[in-house]
C-alpha cells in the first residue's frame, strides 16, 4: 500500500534520489526543494511503500479564475521559475498548483501516480481550497501533427479516438478526473517541449 506523508528537510537526501532518476535537464537542484519545503511544507508529499520512497509532489496555493486563465503564461511566471511566489497567496487562494512530481523509474505505470493525484485533492480539501490545478505538456502534439496534418493545438487536445483523448498526457490526467475546460486553458510556450510544440494545457479537478 503506498503511504502519503508531510516531507520535513530531514527527508532531503531521499527526495534528491527521487530526482536523480530524472534526466538531468528536468531535475530541481537541492537548493531549490529545500525552498519549496520552507515555502509551503504542508504542499510538499512524498509517497512511500514498505519504507521505501516511491515519488515525491509539490505544490502551492494560488487563485485561480477560469475566466483569466490566458494570465497564466507559463511555468516560470506561475511558480516564479520554481522557487514559488513569494509571499504566497494565502488570502485570496482557491486552488492548489501543483508545480513538480517525481517518481522513481520502478515505480512509474503502476498504482503510485492515482495515489498522488488522490493525495492532492485531499490536500486542497483540508486547505479548504475548491480546486487541484496542473500544467500538463500535450506530448502526442508533434506526432499527430505529423501525421495527420497540422492542427491548432488548442483543437488538438479536445480530440478524441475510440472513446479517449489522443494526447496521452491528457487522457492520463482525465483518468484521474483532471478535465481542460476550454481552449483558453490551452497556452502556447507554457513549458520548453519539443514534443508538445511548447504548448501545455491547464488540467483542473474540482473538489468537492
Amino acid at each position: 500500500m503506498v503511504r502519503a506523508r508531510q516531507a520535513t528537510e530531514m527527508d532531503i537526501d531521499e527526495i534528491m534520489l527521487v530526482e536523480a532518476d530524472w534526466e538531468e535537464s528536468q531535475r530541481a537542484s537541492r537548493e531549490r526543494m529545500l525552498t519549496r519545503l520552507r515555502k509551503f511544507p504542508a504542499g510538499f508529499l512524498m509517497f512511500e511503500r514498505d519504507g521505501h520512497v516511491l515519488g515525491t509532489l509539490m505544490g502551492f496555493p494560488m487563485h485561480y479564475d477560469p475566466a483569466k486563465v490566458g494570465a497564466m503564461h507559463s511555468w516560470d511566471e506561475v511558480t516564479n521559475h520554481g522557487d514559488y511566489p513569494d509571499p504566497l497567496d494565502s488570502s485570496t487562494a482557491n486552488a492548489l498548483y501543483l508545480a513538480a512530481g517525481s517518481l522513481k523509474r520502478t515505480a512509474r505505470g503502476g498504482t503510485v501516480y492515482r495515489a498522488m493525484m488522490n493525495a492532492s485533492v485531499d490536500l486542497a480539501r483540508q486547505l479548504g481550497l475548491s480546486y487541484v490545478l496542473a500544467g500538463a505538456k500535450i506530448p502526442g502534439y508533434d506526432a499527430y501533427c505529423r501525421r495527420f496534418g497540422d492542427i491548432d493545438a488548442r483543437k488538438y487536445a479536445f480530440t478524441w479516438l475510440n472513446g479517449c483523448l489522443v494526447d496521452p498526457f491528457l487522457e492520463m490526467y482525465r483518468t484521474h478526473d483532471f478535465v481542460v475546460p476550454d481552449e483558453a486553458h490551452v497556452i502556447e510556450k507554457y513549458f520548453p517541449d519539443p514534443p508538445s510544440r511548447d504548448y501545455a494545457a491547464i488540467v483542473v479537478r474540482r473538489v468537492t
